[in-house]
């Protein structure tokens, strides 16, 4: 598996913008999830593709993004939906 790619400064401070915005789907502190366009674990995503989940909608719930990713779909919309809407809050609080 390849190595993580750590952030840069730049990468960070925009990571930490993600994740201020609070879970896309129930607005409590959100931790960052990477966007991946491509399959394979040894092709890391950009920092800059992230959207804002929590640990539950992230992580552990049965429509979490990485344990029930088609209700995840089904219920809150695509990974690619979430990054442009994302990406359009983060420009407007700059």
């Amino acid at each position: 598996m390849a190595k993580k790619r750590v952030a840069n400064k730049k990468e960070k401070e925009h990571l930490a913008k993600v994740a201020s915005l609070g879970c896309f789907v129930c607005e409590r502190p959100a931790e960052v999830h990477h966007v991946r366009n491509h399959t394979g674990m040894s092709l890391r995503p950009s920092h800059y593709e992230t959207i804002p989940l929590c640990f539950v909608h992230h992580r552990t719930g049965k429509d979490s993004i990485h344990l029930g990713k088609k209700l995840f779909i089904e219920k809150y919309g695509t990974e690619q939906e979430i990054l442009e809407i994302t990406k359009e809050r983060i420009k407007n609080e700059s």
